[in-house]
């Protein structure tokens, strides 16, 4: 079963980036369970593709893919693979793309997929980088380790998935994508080898902000406990001592992670507190 934060900003990034690549009327996120499948987060229209319509998995493209199916097709009626599935006639699906999304543990729990009511060619450098995005969302499946916050909620602190939206969140990824942005440099060529060169330094970005808003939230979370104030204030605090310092503020935010361990560690005196 497909247990996720699949509403963070970075799944929405990852699943934007995949409608660009793809160029298809639907991109969507879809849940596996041994019965049933769901269209679980979706960008983009078509007939009888809706968000939180389940379905039953045998009927359905991705049931083949996880068994074995080719990762494309663009000509479903046709593709011995794919003529017969019954979702194909339901939506009247000419091409399908699809790449597996598997837990901490490697089991098979969704797909990152795309459909059209055309013919939509998806070459194999594409699928590359469908399969990065993937591991984006993957990243974000409960039980990986980015799930395991401190926050302060209104009936006090809590470890892990927040009850209400995670703006903080939203605003520290935010800002460490800005930070890891390249310069202004003139427009690519047109050609698919610099469109796909393009996504694979935006998956590149997307990857490191993962990475680093896990340790970004955790000393937010420090900070908070640490002078009492609200996470945002210390999200604040944090990136203004970190740029007035010409630092980044992941690696200003893992200092304040280890002081918590080691008080000996040096830290800016509007970070230090109370220990």
């Amino acid at each position: 079963m497909l247990t996720a934060d699949l509403h963070h900003p970075a799944v929405g990034a990852a699943l934007a980036t995949a409608a660009d690549l793809l160029g298809m009327e639907v991109v969507f996120v879809g849940g596996l369970t041994t019965d049933e499948f769901s269209f679980v987060r979706v960008l983009g229209t078509m007939p009888g593709v809706a968000e939180g319509r389940t379905i039953p998995r045998i009927d359905t493209f991705c049931h083949r893919l996880v068994g074995g199916a080719p990762s494309s097709t663009a000509d479903a009626a046709n593709d011995p693979a794919y003529a017969d599935v019954p979702a194909r006639e339901e939506f009247g699906i000419t091409s399908y793309v699809g790449v597996p999304v598997k837990d901490p543990d490697g089991n098979v729990v969704g797909t990152l997929c795309g459909l059209d009511r055309g013919p939509v060619p998806v070459p194999s450098s594409t699928l590359g980088v469908l399969e990065e995005l993937a591991g984006v969302i993957e990243a974000h499946i409960d039980g990986a380790d980015t799930s395991v916050v401190v926050r302060r909620m209104p009936g006090g602190w809590r470890v892990g998935n927040a009850d209400e939206p995670d703006l903080t969140s939203a605003m520290v990824l935010a800002d460490l994508l800005a930070e890891t942005a390249d310069p202004p440099r003139r427009p690519a060529r047109p050609d698919e080898t610099d469109e796909v060169a393009q996504l694979r330094a935006s998956i590149g970005q997307l990857e490191h902000a993962l990475t680093a808003r896990v340790v970004v939230e955790q000393a937010i979370g420090v900070l908070a406990e640490r002078q009492h104030i609200a996470p945002k204030a210390a999200f604040e605090r944090l990136r203004k001592a970190a740029r007035s310092r010409g630092r980044k503020v992941h690696d200003l935010a893992r200092m304040v992670v280890a002081s918590v361990t080691d008080p000996s560690v040096p830290l800016p005196p509007e970070l230090a507190g109370r220990r």
